[in-house]
């Protein structure tokens, strides 16, 4: 079956508070590396048929991250996501398959779980497969209605369109899910903006689709750290702390020794070789690539240095080296390519 995806990465970020008016939000880092690197590269192990990526606020530099990975599609106007959707509607309608719809900001998804979300969908044969999650608090997210007793799913309530009693679920839209692809472009003329912020949001196919007899369902991820989204500096801090321990732990168990992982920042495309020792304050950044029984730190920053094996490394700052053998490096140094 043919797979597509739509990235909608339009939004500004005002939360983000930046002096910079062409920064956009999937563009800040997390590790060296910006947040919508790490969505697109989650999709990459799934051989998507075609991808797009919605650009509105910031777009030329989004389209600049992105590159060759997926077709570009400008919103030239921000008014919801079923409107950004449609904006993809001359590369997409034509198109056989499923089509995933995910936000640019949720760097923490993986390529494991968005598989399962499409076995779900075309295992259950839906029309769409809403992607939700329980919460202790569903501030700030669109609540799933449900039948009470069959648990069918009725709607999803965009917060600021919520009563008393809807405010009290905890069940909240992520934002992804899956859709048959000509289906989808049939029905997003259906879209209205009867609502408070009066935008075309994408979550009213659910109402739509039920109204026509059309199969909905629901995947409910496990782990809610996954779908998080990044809206403000804090939560890019969190995403940061989350990626490093897993980054961290994963070159761990490889054979890499960490002294203080909670100090050791490591971007998720370097590669260290076995039996290497890492002290506290430790940076390393890019393409970086260590050979073995190497000691590094503490108090040094590494980016895109080639490095082959016994070298020891201290208070000293590398960028762009090559460096080759049983070499001795601090303190207090600064090599730049």
């Amino acid at each position: 079956m043919n797979r597509n995806a739509i990235i909608l990465a339009a939004g500004k970020g005002t939360r983000m508070q930046s002096l910079d008016p062409n920064t956009c939000k999937v563009a800040y880092p997390i590790l060296g590396k910006p947040i919508i690197k790490y969505v697109l590269e989650a999709l990459k192990p799934l051989n998507f048929n075609k991808m797009a990526v919605v650009v509105g606020f910031g777009g030329e530099t989004t389209k600049e991250l992105v590159g060759n990975d997926a077709e570009i599609v400008w919103q030239k106007e921000i008014l919801g996501t079923g409107h950004a959707v449609r904006q993809c509607e001359d590369l997409f309608k034509d198109l056989d398959g499923e089509t995933l719809i995910i936000y640019g900001d949720t760097p923490l998804i993986s390529s494991e779980t968005i598989g399962q979300i499409f076995h779900i969908h075309e295992k259950e044969h839906n029309a769409l497969t809403v992607v939700s999650c329980v919460l202790p608090n569903a501030k700030g997210y669109g609540r799933l209605i449900r039948e009470e007793k069959s648990n069918r799913l009725l709607a999803i309530r965009e917060e600021s369109d919520c009563d008393e009693y809807e405010l009290d679920i905890t069940e909240a839209n992520t934002g992804i899910c899956i859709i048959n692809n000509k289906i989808l472009f049939k029905y997003l003329p259906k879209l209205t903006n009867n609502n408070k912020r009066q935008l075309f949001y994408l979550s009213q196919l659910v109402e739509i689709f039920n109204e026509e007899g059309l199969t909905v369902g629901s995947y409910v991820v496990e782990d809610m750290v996954e779908v998080f989204g990044i809206n403000d500096r804090i939560q890019l801090s969190y995403a940061a702390k989350v990626m490093r321990k897993k980054i961290n732990h994963k070159l761990m168990l490889e054979g890499v020794s960490m002294e203080d992982p909670d100090t050791t920042y490591i971007s998720p495309d370097v590669k260290i070789g076995k039996d290497t020792l890492i002290f506290p304050n430790t940076t390393i950044l890019g393409k970086c690539e260590l050979g073995e029984s190497n000691v590094i730190g503490p108090n040094v920053v590494l980016e895109d240095v080639v490095m082959g094996n016994n070298n020891r490394v201290y208070c000293s700052n590398v960028v762009g080296k090559v460096i080759g053998n049983n070499e001795h490096i601090g303190p207090y140094q600064y090599l730049k390519k």
